[in-house]
């Protein structure tokens, strides 16, 4: 069960850093996944968070579209699916440190991969 969580944790983060990146691209530099205070609340309770976001996806391609962001929007919306847990929920809590640090190195290397992909 530990391993399951380490790995959700870090597909969180991942998902997160692509969440973040299709509001970016819809809603310009003042978004809101992309405020530190969100981050903190997000990476210990990605459910509560983070499904928020999963809802809003399409509009944020949308206005990335209308933004004429919209190749690079589609290809991180298009990466989405495979970013979410195994489970049928997202994790609702991640309060120890070995699963908070999991969540960041999952958002790192997602940032990584999105740079990598031109997408930032």
């Amino acid at each position: 069960m530990a391993n399951d969580l380490d790995a959700e944790a870090h597909l969180c983060g991942r998902l997160y850093a692509a969440l973040a990146e299709l509001e970016r691209l819809g809603e310009g530099g003042n978004h809101s996944l992309g405020r530190p205070d969100v981050l903190r609340k997000l990476a210990l309770e990605p459910s509560k968070h983070l499904t928020k976001h999963l809802h809003l996806a399409g509009k944020y391609l949308l206005a990335a579209r209308n933004r004429g962001q919209g190749a690079a929007a589609a290809a991180v919306f298009r990466s989405l699916p495979d970013l979410l847990p195994a489970g049928r929920n997202l994790p609702g809590s991640l309060r120890d440190t070995a699963l908070q640090e999991r969540f960041h190195e999952g958002r790192a290397a997602q940032e990584a991969a999105l740079g990598k992909a031109g997408a930032r």
